[in-house]
């Protein structure tokens, strides 16, 4: 590991593509951030082995939120690895079912058209979860909860409603958030959506995840879409 102002930097390994994985590595084995379409597991695998990493070398799993480019192969993976899975209470039933929460709407006028041709993609259904329930971990509304210590990461788990109502962030000591489509940093700034997420349950919610991940410590965000930037990149504003 590395040291940053006297702190251990976990060891980080991305996997790029149309969204990234984030891998960090662990006392004994990986914590993965999110998965993809479900057509894109054994893509992943081969990925994985390039870096001499198995599929049972992976014990957590964390959804950052229920949408199926992050879920699409979470049940095939928690079989063959036995990980755990952490995830916000509200998506699990979600999962269970394969299907996405679909309250989220377009951020802007552009978005809106967009997705009116990518409909079907968005609401595509995934394979359901079906590991048992002690597989499970929960993250509560406004609980944050600090990474239990055999996991080997130091830092915390939180809700970040905004881009869905089941999204979570992790938050490590080190001062990197890892948000899922909380924020965004890919093609989506060029066409007025800054590092707001495409789909949104209300950008007041989003504005104030984005509070909670400063006051959580945050100092560079790792979305699943787009480069790493720093916090100060935000535009917190009210939309009142």
């Amino acid at each position: 590991m590395n040291k940053k102002g006297g702190i251990q930097l976990t060891e980080l390994l991305v996997l790029k593509g149309m969204m990234r994985n984030y891998l960090l590595k662990l006392i004994d084995g990986y914590l993965l951030i999110d998965t993809s379409w479900p057509k894109n597991y054994k893509r992943f695998l081969r990925k994985i082995k390039k870096y001499n990493i198995q599929i049972t070398d992976i014990k957590y799993l964390l959804l950052t939120h229920s949408h199926t480019d992050h879920t699409g192969f979470a049940n095939d993976l928690l079989i063959e690895s036995g990980a755990k899975l952490i995830v916000h209470e509200k998506a699990v039933p979600l999962l269970r079912k394969g299907v996405m929460e679909s309250e989220a709407e377009p951020t802007n006028r552009f978005m809106r058209v967009m997705f009116r041709f990518v409909h079907k993609i968005v609401e595509a259904s995934y394979p359901e979860i079906t590991i048992n329930d002690k597989q499970i971990i929960e993250i509560k509304k406004d609980i944050a909860i600090s990474i239990p210590k055999e996991i080997g990461l130091k830092g915390k788990i939180i809700a970040t409603p905004g881009h869905t109502n089941d999204s979570i962030s992790l938050i490590l000591e080190d001062g990197r958030g890892f948000v899922g489509d909380l924020c965004t940093n890919n093609i989506w700034v060029f066409i007025g959506l800054g590092q707001k997420p495409p789909l949104n349950v209300g950008l007041e919610i989003v504005f104030k995840s984005w509070e909670k991940l400063v006051t959580n410590g945050v100092k560079e965000i790792y979305p699943a879409h787009g480069k790493s930037f720093p916090v100060e990149k935000l535009k917190i504003k009210s939309e009142n």
